[in-house]
This record gives structure tokens, sequence and C-alpha cells, in this order.
């Protein structure tokens, strides 16, 4: 819901700009979509239909400028109307964290962060477990029609076999023998440990680009830990003076995981150099997280500069034990 309420706050400030280029057109449509027998299999709705917004993904402020047609056969309040909108609009992540929305489209285009031997590693695993049951005809390059198409890839590196294989042979479930079913645990348990490892570095690497106060060496026993809880909040106060208020408010009352659990925390704040955190500031935070994080938990505050963020606070949260 915190990210919710920023999103939502960060809309009402926007300046509406129609972009007459992008393919959306000027209006979005509000309408009931009825679940097709295969998304039944898939999703396993509560209901047979449910509510569609389009289209919702243009940038935001060509979104806000466009006109709202309701379907005749809804009947919504103007308040389930903005609900939907905002949950259509928000469904890849919020636009004006680029930092993040950034990293979400590399996800969904299926892009390896090459720099992160750990998600390398990963990727290899997942191609050497599906390669296992490939019939000979697929295990050798020289047997595909695009073997051109095969050989090129951005990294320079062949493109993983999975690829080119028919889907029906994708999802068919293979015969195993237990040794072949050993083989294969072991190798699903080193992906797990491997996509974890991979997920707690990319973790250090935002800590250590947020602030120059924690060294790498500090932060390396994120590794050993259990649980991780990493998130990153934004104030949307539009006014210096109230930015502290915002995170307060953003933090008691949209936030809803119970921290008693974790026994580290870093908090980075960061903020633009126009704009720094001035002593008040710094005592309220001291203040509220005091009484807001468990007494007994081991508590570190860090700060970096974003001149990106203007009048803004941004605070990267984590938790772990």
């Amino acid at each position: 819901m915190s990210h919710f309420k920023e999103a939502f706050d960060c809309l009402r400030q926007l300046e509406t700009e129609l972009n007459l280029d992008y393919e959306s057109g000027q209006k979005i449509t509000v309408y009931r979509r009825n679940f097709e027998e295969l998304e039944k299999k898939i999703y396993k709705p509560k209901h047979d239909y449910y509510i569609r917004v389009h289209p919702c993904g243009d940038f935001w402020e060509s979104s806000l400028a466009k006109e709202i047609v309701v379907s005749e056969e809804l009947t919504l309040t103007d308040s389930e109307i903005a609900a939907h909108c905002l949950w259509e609009m928000t469904f890849y992540g919020n636009q004006h964290n680029k930092e993040e929305f950034d990293e979400i489209c590399l996800r969904l285009r299926g892009k390896t962060d090459t720099s992160n031997h750990y998600t390398v590693a990963a990727e290899e695993l997942e191609d050497k477990l599906r390669k296992n049951y490939l019939p000979k005809r697929y295990k050798y390059a020289t047997h595909y029609a695009n073997f051109q198409e095969f050989l090129k890839g951005k990294s320079g590196k062949p493109t993983p076999f999975f690829k080119y294989i028919p889907d029906e042979m994708m999802w068919s479930e293979p015969r195993k023998n237990r040794p072949k079913r050993m083989r294969d645990h072991r190798l699903e348990q080193r992906i797990k440990q491997l996509e974890r490892s991979a997920k707690v570095e990319n973790s250090i690497r935002r800590l250590t680009c947020d602030t120059k106060s924690l060294a790498r060496e500090e932060l390396d026993y994120l590794f050993k830990t259990n649980l991780i809880y990493q998130t990153r909040y934004h104030t949307f106060a539009y006014n210096p003076s109230q930015r502290i208020d915002y995170l307060i408010d953003l933090l008691s009352n949209y936030v809803s995981e119970d921290f008693s659990k974790f026994t580290h925390f870093l908090l980075i704040f960061r903020t633009s150099s126009a704009y720094p955190l001035v002593k008040s500031e710094l005592d309220m935070i001291q203040n509220f997280f005091s009484q807001y994080l468990p007494a007994s938990a081991n508590v570190r505050y860090g700060y970096g500069n974003n001149e990106n963020l203007g009048k803004e606070i941004s605070l990267l949260f984590l938790g772990s034990h």
C-alpha cells in the first residue's frame, strides 16, 4: 500500500501531456473481460470475468491526459475507476522511480546482468538441467535451421539451447529414474542458492551505490543471513518542510510488515545537494526509528546524494536476520 500511495501522490502533481505519437490513442477504456478456458486453468479465478483498463501502459503524463470511457455493463464509482487505473498504471512499477523501473524492464525483456557472476552461474545450470533431457538431434548446433542466429548473441556467447526447443517438448515431464532425480534435485538446490546469492549481491551493490559511508566488506554478512527484506521508499511531499512528516506517515500507516523478527537494519537516506537533511530532520528520523524498529536490533544509518530527487527524500530500507 505504501508504494501505491507514493504513485498516487506522484500522479496528483504531474502535468498532463498527451503523447499523440503513441499507438494507444486518446482514450482509456474500462470494460469487463471474460476469462478464456486456458486462462481459467492457469489463474483459477474466483469469478468468470475481471475488469480491464486498456490501454494504460503509456507514460503517466500521457495516460492522465486521456478520456476514460467506462463500459455500460459496469457500474463503478469514481474511486473504483481510479483504483483500477492506478493498478494498471503501476503494473510494471513506478515510472518515476527510474532506478527500479529500469531494473524491472530489463527483467521483463529477459536480460541477464552479466556483471553478476551468481546470475550467470545460475542460468548456466538451468541450461544444463534442461539440456540433460534433450533428444540428440537438439543437442548439437549444426541441426538448427537458424544456426547463424544460434552463434550470434549480444554477449558473444551461444544462445541457451532451450530457446529453440518446441513448447510441447519444454513442458512435457521426462521420465526419471532415482539417480536422475537425485542429480536434478542437487542441481535445483544449487540454482536456488545461486539465485539467492545473486539477489544479495544486487542488494549490496545498491547499498554501496547509495552511500559512501558503507564499505563492501561491512556488507558481506548479508550472504549468511536467513532472510532479507529490502524496499525503497520515496517522499512526494513537494515541500521540504513536510517531507519527514510524509515519510513517517508512510511508514506508520501504509506499511504492514512485521519488523520484530529482524535483528539488523540498514537505512540509507538520499537527498539532492540543494536540499540536504538538516539537523531538525535528522533528529526526527532518529526519534521515529528508535520507536518504530525493535529496541534490540542493530540499526545503522547512511546518507548519500542523488541530484534527481529535487526536494524529496529516498530511503533504501533493508532489514535482515
